[in-house]
């Protein structure tokens, strides 16, 4: 087994000497060289993971970790909000009012009514009828 191995490998260097001897060892590594450059080209611009596909990627990338950031500090906020609301009384009737246009009882409302008025949609707006049923309520008593 080891004699046909031998043989094998005598075969090859006398099959490679011939080569060089045609070709020269500079030729063989110029080619080795040429080739090496073209492969590595073409798998840069044009292969499956090209250059431009990494850029574009880079760029999704740094997009998608921006909105991460942005989503976290909008996610504290909410945090901050929803403590507060557990907590604090005074900012739940803040809230309430602000929100849903309640008031206190004996507090008293103003609305502002600019003189030059659009024409106003057929479907009344939520403070409006806010402002009719409070002024249904007062009406009662």
């Amino acid at each position: 087994m080891e004699k046909t191995q031998f043989l094998k490998e005598k075969k090859f260097l006398k099959n490679f000497l011939k080569i060089n001897k045609h070709l020269g060892a500079e030729r063989i590594l110029l080619l080795f060289t040429f080739f090496s450059l073209i492969y590595t080209s073409y798998i840069l611009f044009f292969g499956k993971n090209n250059i431009f596909k990494y850029i574009e990627k880079e760029r999704t990338k740094k997009t998608l970790q921006e909105e991460i950031i942005k989503l976290q500090k909008e996610n504290e906020l909410l945090r901050k909000e929803i403590s507060f609301l557990r907590r604090d009384k005074f900012y739940i009737e803040k809230k309430a009012r602000e929100d849903l246009g309640l008031v206190k009882e004996g507090d008293e409302i103003f609305i502002i009514i600019p003189k030059k008025r659009k024409v106003q949609e057929q479907e009344d707006r939520w403070i409006d009828k806010v402002i009719k049923k409070y002024q249904e309520f007062i009406l009662r008593q």
